[in-house]
This record gives C-alpha cells, sequence and structure tokens, in this order.
C-alpha cells in the first residue's frame, strides 16, 4: 500500500512538473516572432509620443506635429495575470504579491526600434518584456525577466539589445531584439531602475534605488544600496560604480559623460553630480506646494521624471507631488520656470530639436505638452489609465497609417 502511494506520488510529481513545463514553453512562443530592425527608412515620417498607461495596458499614441491622440495599442493582448502554466512562481507568489503592495501596472516602459515598427514594453508586475509590431499591434514575442518585476530599459544605439532591469535581483538583462533571446547580464545595486546608453554607445549607466521592502535607514547600511553601475554595452563588464546617499530616480547624462543630474528619493532634489571627481557639485531643491505630504506622491519620489534638452541647456523635470512640470537651467541648476500640470506628472521626455517636453500625469489620465520655447503648457491631451512612462520616436508614416486603419 504504501509502495502504491509513493508510485502514486512520483506519477503525479512527474506529471505535473513536465505539464508546467511545457505550459511555460508555449508560453514563451506566443507571438508573430522576433524580426531584425534596422535604421529609420526614408520616406515621410511622424514624431510620435508613447505614453504608457501602467493601470489600463495599453499605449496611447500622440502626434506631436498636430498634438493629437492618432492611436492606442493594447499591450495585454495575452491576458492582464501570467497563468499558473505559463509562469507558476509569478502567478502565485509574484504577481498577487507585488500588485498588493504596489497597484496594477502592466506597462512601466516602452522603447522604440530605430526603423519605428517594433514596440517593447517592460510589462511591470507581469515580470516579463515584450515586443509589438507597431502596424499591427501584434504580440511578437516576449520574455520573462529574473525576479518579480520589470522595471525600466533601454535599447542600445542600434537597437539589437535592450536593457531590462530586473528590480528584484539585482542585475541588468541583456535581451538580443533580433532573436528575442536573454544573451546576458550584469549586477547592479540593489533595486536597479533607470537605464541609459552613453552618447557614443559604449557605456550603459543603471541606476538603484536600495531595496524598498526594509525601512530607510536600514537599507541605507548596504554598499551597495544606492549606485550607479557602469558597464560595457558590448562585453557587460562592470567599468565602474559611483555611489549615493539616496536611490537614484530618472537621471541623465551629458554627452560627454561628465555630469550626471539625477532625482533622489525622498527629497525635491536634482543634483549635478561630476562623473570624474564622484562629487555633487551642484543641487535645486524644487518648489513644495503647501499642504503637501507624503501622500501626494507614490513609491518614494515626488519628483520621477527628468529630461533634457538636446543642446544640454534645460532640464524638464515632473514634480509628482505639486502637479507641476519644472525648467531647469542646467548651467547652475536654476529653476526657469514651474508650469502647472496635470495630476501627479510621473515622466518627462523631450522631442527632437527641442520643441515639447512631455509629462505623463498618472493620477490624472492625461499629458501635458511644454513648450520648451514659450515655457507653457501649450496642449493637455487625454491618455489611458495611469500614464507612467513617455518614449518619443520617429514612425513611418505607412506604420503609423496602418494603426490607424485596423
Amino acid at each position: 500500500m504504501v509502495r502504491r502511494i509513493f508510485i502514486f506520488a512520483g506519477v503525479f510529481l512527474v506529471t505535473f512538473f513536465a505539464v508546467t513545463a511545457i505550459g511555460m514553453w508555449r508560453a514563451q512562443q506566443v507571438g508573430t516572432g522576433p524580426v531584425a530592425t534596422g535604421p529609420l527608412p526614408e520616406g515621410p515620417t511622424r514624431e510620435i509620443a508613447f505614453v504608457a498607461n501602467a493601470v489600463g495596458g495599453t499605449i496611447t499614441l500622440i502626434d506631436l506635429d498636430d498634438l493629437a491622440v492618432v492611436g492606442e495599442m493594447n499591450v495585454l493582448p495575452d491576458g492582464d495575470t501570467v497563468g499558473f502554466f505559463r509562469d507558476p512562481i509569478q502567478s502565485v507568489i509574484g504577481q498577487p504579491i507585488i500588485q498588493r503592495f504596489g497597484g496594477l501596472n502592466f506597462a512601466q516602459d516602452t522603447d522604440l526600434s530605430p526603423d519605428g515598427r517594433v514596440l517593447y514594453v517592460a510589462r511591470g508586475h507581469l515580470g516579463d518584456v515584450a515586443a509589438f509590431d507597431v502596424a499591427s499591434s501584434d504580440l511578437m514575442w516576449r520574455h520573462r525577466v529574473a525576479g518579480f518585476r520589470a522595471d525600466h530599459m533601454t535599447l542600445s544605439k542600434d537597437g539589437a539589445r535592450l536593457f531590462v532591469s530586473a528590480m528584484t535581483s539585482e542585475r541588468v538583462e541583456v535581451f538580443d531584439t533580433a532573436t528575442a533571446e536573454l544573451v546576458g547580464e550584469f549586477k547592479t545595486g540593489i533595486f536597479p531602475h533607470d537605464n541609459h546608453v552613453s552618447h557614443d554607445g559604449g557605456r550603459i549607466y543603471n541606476a538603484s534605488l536600495g531595496n524598498m521592502i526594509v525601512d530607510e535607514l536600514e537599507r541605507g547600511e548596504a554598499q551597495d544600496a544606492y549606485l550607479v553601475t557602469v558597464a560595457d554595452v558590448n562585453t557587460l563588464g562592470i567599468l565602474t560604480t559611483h555611489s549615493f546617499e539616496r536611490g537614484v530616480r530618472p537621471f541623465q547624462v551629458t554627452q560627454d559623460d561628465a555630469t550626471l543630474y539625477g532625482q533622489l528619493s525622498n527629497t525635491h532634489a536634482v543634483i549635478a553630480y561630476d562623473l570624474a571627481s564622484r562629487e555633487i557639485i551642484r543641487r535645486i531643491d524644487l518648489p513644495v506646494q503647501d499642504g503637501v505630504t507624503e501622500d501626494d506622491w507614490d513609491f518614494e519620489a515626488p519628483h520621477h521624471g527628468l529630461a533634457m534638452t538636446e543642446d544640454e541647456t534645460t532640464l524638464c523635470i515632473a514634480g509628482r507631488a505639486s502637479d507641476y512640470t519644472a525648467l531647469v537651467n542646467t548651467t547652475d541648476l536654476s529653476l526657469i520656470r514651474t508650469v502647472p500640470s496635470g495630476d501627479a506628472p510621473s515622466w518627462s521626455a523631450s522631442s527632437a530639436n527641442d520643441r515639447y517636453c512631455v509629462v505623463a500625469n498618472t493620477r490624472s489620465d492625461d499629458v501635458s505638452i511644454v513648450s520648451y520655447e514659450s515655457q507653457t503648457e501649450v496642449a493637455r491631451l487625454p491618455a489611458g489609465r495611469g500614464p507612467k512612462h513617455v518614449t518619443i520616436g520617429m514612425v513611418p508614416a505607412a506604420v503609423l497609417e496602418a494603426l490607424q486603419s485596423r
């Protein structure tokens, strides 16, 4: 009798893991398949802002020439839950726990291929990165990211490599966009967050937040809590690290790799950090409206969104807590102006030729378009539920027309 029980249990476990493995393998094959991307083709193009709506699981497309919403993409064609057979650990443990504490997040970050045809989406609490054909909105491929949350990401200059922060696993994972395969990784500080590739394309910068699950005083005791890690784009070898007093939120690095501008966790501050001397050389504490408390921002980030003009003279800062966009002079980090925006602006991105700063307003479900020239909000356009991130890029007119004709 006992022998039969052991045999039955063994058969059950083998069957269980076999079915689970097959289910996960099938899930991995979902989509039309990866394609190699190239440079932007000749012909008419439109400058499009892709606004990632974290709660709604959609992408709102805004034409920055006409200042109009011109389309929407669904980034949850495969469902808003992971599902047991697709990924049992993420299904049972990861997604439920993270959503309980962090709310819904189906679109954490986006990147557009250089040819404007493929949109990559870090799908936050689904714990994966997925690629979508812009013309058809079809899911092309998806790939699990280590740990429980896919965070911010960036593309190499040629679009061949996608760098994704695996937030709960202290690493950036690297995917080949032409094959959808994981091809490498490099170690980061605790809770890796924002990523940027250097102007010459040779280095990638990653900033970490420290372990946000524990008290801030306790997390700061870890040596690798608040780091900016610099790695070689090709070899993924660590070139150097820079240590900070708090978690580094969105940041920008100048074209000569001399200065890093960054927002710090739980402060209303933006810093200028000299990468050679490893010192903070300037700092600005931005205005706080009367009555603002920690209830007015999320995830320890009263300011979350930092863009820079192409001429590197002006920063555009999303002032989440006080509902404004701040324009700041980079020379001395002096405040030029605050521009009222929607509720809880949480990301900013600069358009080409320093025309606009596009700001995602998370709680009012809209987008502020701020003119760098007039230093005013020139349009406020509707988005989906919980706009969180903005990517701006050039899209072939034919691709946009195909999307709109669906």
